[in-house]
């Protein structure tokens, strides 16, 4: 879905396929309106929050959970993935082979780490203080004891903790960056909070909602991030159970920039996970996915395009997709006294939209491209005023909603 802020995503799109689905779902928000709007709607299931930052109201009827890494981390293989989001999380794009050595050489010093601290029952800000300390002696004697040398915990950590004095001290700072966004005491506290229980979740109808506020995304993103590929991968594994996901993930880019998106909308449609991805435009998605970005209109099925955007990328490739069109064109053959005496058809080629009819669109209006790539004008009915939908949202009063429509 693209489309700029106010141009009708949440009331047309998003709400309606969180009161149509029968799936479990996550959505993501940088504001409480969708919370807030599905909080007083009549449905099946729980509504849940999550907030990393620390600073949205709890509606009611709304119950908080938490997410830490270290419950994935009660595993090995389960701190190894856990370990693998934070270390995608801090990578950006363009990294040159240096820094990608640091963050594979501290992701093998976080992995033993985080099952250490698992196992001990600490929490996650005691991990964080650990990595700032430098400080994992008692946790190299711990795993050791209870595996034995030739374990991959074992033997990676005391491998880390023999490199060279300048080399380790590298990977120790790198390590500490992984762990930017469980600084705040906001972090921490969503941490202590009880966890999401995955069964329960992927059993039934339940919506789990993210908001992060603009302000805090950049140390929110990996607790967003991790809690997103935790539930992911939770389905994957309960799909043959009848365990179904939707994501419907609104600022995207912003909130919840996945780094293995990709890989979810291509592989998930198979186990048991559904994508509806949101986005301002494609230059938003170049400046997270990098060059992955520009198989996006390939890679979902369907792309709805909403009027607004100004990116002249996104608009040309819209418009190429929309492709060309004959038409006739007639022509009046006259005499020299100005008579008309014949007639006379041709027919000429011309686009099937231009730019500007991409970026203005219709009013009331989308732009669908369907999974053979054709493009089909779709009428938006806002969820307030769609007769389907306002038994469910009749405790949310239409001018508010209209209020908060972007």
């Amino acid at each position: 879905m693209l489309g700029p802020s106010r141009s009708g995503k949440t009331t047309s799109l998003i709400i309606p396929n969180l009161l149509m689905t029968t799936r479990s779902s996550i959505t993501t928000s940088t504001k409480d309106d969708v919370v807030r709007a599905m909080s007083g709607a009549r449905r099946d299931g729980s509504t849940l929050l999550f907030d990393p930052s620390g600073t949205v109201d709890t509606p009611p009827g709304v119950r908080r959970v938490g997410y830490s890494p270290l419950r994935q981390a009660s595993t090995w293989d389960g701190a190894v993935l856990a370990t693998r989001s934070l270390v995608d999380v801090a990578r950006r794009q363009h990294l040159d082979a240096g820094e990608s050595h640091w963050n594979e050489r501290a992701g093998a010093l976080v992995a033993p780490l985080l099952h250490g601290a698992a196992l001990g029952g600490e929490t996650l800000g005691r991990v964080a203080g650990r990595v700032d300390a430098r400080d994992a002696t008692d946790l190299l004697n711990t795993l050791a004891i209870r595996y034995g040398e030739a374990h991959p915990s074992v033997a990676l950590l005391r491998g880390v903790l023999a490199t060279e004095e300048r080399e380790r001290s590298s990977i120790w700072s790198t390590a500490s960056g992984l762990f930017a966004g469980v600084r705040t005491d906001a972090a921490r506290a969503a941490a202590r909070e009880a966890p999401l229980d995955l069964d329960e979740f992927l059993s039934g109808p339940h919506q789990l909602h993210v908001v992060s506020p603009s302000r805090y995304q950049a140390v929110t993103v990996p607790m967003v991030v991790g809690m997103i590929d935790e539930v992911v991968h939770a389905t994957y594994d309960r799909h043959h159970d009848g365990a179904r996901l939707l994501l419907a993930l609104d600022e995207l880019a912003n909130v919840a920039p996945l780094p293995r998106l990709a890989s979810i909308v291509s592989e998930g449609g198979g186990q048991g996970v559904l994508t509806l991805a949101c986005l301002q435009d494609l230059s938003q998605a170049r400046s997270r996915w990098g060059h992955h970005a520009d198989g996006f209109l390939s890679l979902f099925p369907t792309t709805v395009v909403l009027p607004g955007i100004a990116d002249r990328a996104t608009l040309e490739m819209i418009h190429q997709l929309a492709g060309r069109t004959m038409v006739p064109a007639h022509q009046v053959q006259h005499s020299r006294r100005g008579r008309a005496q014949g007639y006379s058809q041709s027919w000429i080629e011309r686009d099937v939209m231009s730019v500007g009819d991409v970026a203005q669109g219709r009013d009331g209006y989308a732009l669908g491209l369907t999974d053979h790539k054709e493009l089909r004008w779709i009428e938006l009915t806002p969820s307030y005023a769609d007769e389907r939908f306002r038994p469910h949202l009749e405790c949310v009063q239409p001018s508010r909603a209209r209020s908060r429509e972007r």
